[in-house]
C-alpha cells in the first residue's frame, strides 16, 4: 500500500479509535508502556510515571487532531546507577547508556528524520549532570497537518505528519563496545502536552471527495417501507466523516480489484 492510499485509511481508522488513559489531578499517573508500537498505550495530556530498561525502548501514543502540536518531556531517573569508576557495583554500560526521545507520525515514520531538518525538534537527547541525578529531553512535533492538505498534489515533504494516533518512544541505548550488564529499570516521567485546538478539514475538500449519487426522492412503492429519505437531496454536501471512510475503503478495496464493489457501498450510504 501506497503511502497516500495509507493516509487516507487513516481518516476512516480515526473514527473509531478507543479512549485514552487519563491523568488524574496534578499526580502522574502511573502507566506500562509497550515494547512496540503494536502494544503502545493511548495517553491523554498530562503526566505519566514509568520505567525503560537499559538497552531497550518503551513506546506510547497520543491522540492529535488537524491544527494540533504534541509536545512530550522525559526524565530519566539515573540517581541510583553508580559513576564512581572505582566501586565494585560500577557498570560501564549503564554508567554509559545513552538516552533518545522520538516523535513518530500514524504511520510510523520517524518525524526527524525528515529532509532539510524541517522537523529536527521532534528527536531530543536527554541531558542531565551527574550531580543532578536525572537526564532530561523534550521533543516536539510538527503541526498536525489535514487530510486535504497532504493529499494536494503540491505537498512536497517526505512524512506525513497527518491526523490520527502519534507514537512517542524513549531509548535507553547501551554501546555496542561497552553492553550493560545489569538489568536495570529506570523511573521515567512523561509529561505529555497537546497544544492548540482540533480544527476541522475544509468542506470544500470534504465535497470535492467522492459521494452518493445525487438522486430525486420518487414514491414509495406498496412493498417498500415509508422513511426518511435514503439518498442524498441535490444540494445536500455528503457527510465529511462519512466521505472519508468511504474513500478508504475505495482505496482498500481498490487493492483488491474490488472497485465495482465501492461503488455499491458509496451509492447505498445507509
Amino acid at each position: 500500500m501506497s503511502a497516500r492510499r495509507a493516509i487516507v485509511a487513516l481518516a476512516a481508522a480515526a473514527l473509531a479509535l478507543p479512549a485514552p488513559a487519563l491523568a488524574q489531578g496534578g499526580a502522574a499517573k502511573a502507566v506500562v508502556g509497550g515494547g512496540s508500537f503494536n502494544n503502545a498505550p493511548l495517553l491523554a495530556p498530562g503526566s505519566y510515571s514509568d520505567t525503560v530498561a537499559a538497552g531497550e525502548t518503551v513506546y506510547w501514543k497520543v491522540r492529535l487532531a488537524k491544527g494540533q502540536v504534541l509536545q512530550v518531556k522525559a526524565t530519566v531517573d539515573t540517581s541510583q546507577i553508580q559513576d564512581d569508576v572505582f566501586a565494585n557495583d560500577y557498570d560501564k554500560g549503564l554508567a554509559g547508556l545513552d538516552y533518545h526521545l522520538d516523535i513518530f507520525s500514524p504511520l510510523r515514520e520517524q518525524l526527524s528524520e525528515e529532509s532539510g531538518g524541517r522537523y529536527d525538534a521532534a528527536s531530543a537527547r536527554l541531558e542531565g549532570s551527574r550531580e543532578a541525578g536525572a537526564k532530561t529531553g523534550t521533543a516536539t512535533g510538527p503541526r498536525v497537518l489535514g487530510f486535504e492538505q497532504i493529499l494536494a498534489s503540491d505537498y512536497d515533504k517526505d512524512k506525513f505528519p497527518a491526523p490520527g494516533e502519534w507514537y512517542v518512544s524513549l531509548n535507553a541505548a547501551d554501546s555496542g563496545l561497552f553492553p550493560t550488564d545489569i538489568p536495570a529499570e529506570l523511573p521515567v516521567d512523561l509529561d505529555v502536552q497537546v497544544i492548540g485546538q482540533p480544527q476541522v478539514s475544509s468542506a470544500d475538500f470534504a465535497r470535492s471527495l467522492p459521494g452518493p449519487q445525487k438522486q430525486q426522492p420518487t414514491a414509495p412503492t406498496p412493498d417498500a417501507p415509508s422513511g426518511p429519505a435514503t439518498f442524498a437531496a441535490v444540494d445536500q454536501p455528503a457527510d465529511p466523516a462519512l466521505t472519508l471512510a468511504l474513500v478508504a475503503v475505495i482505496a482498500l478495496l481498490g487493492g483488491l480489484g474490488l472497485g465495482a464493489l465501492a461503488i455499491m457501498v458509496l451509492g447505498r450510504r445507509s
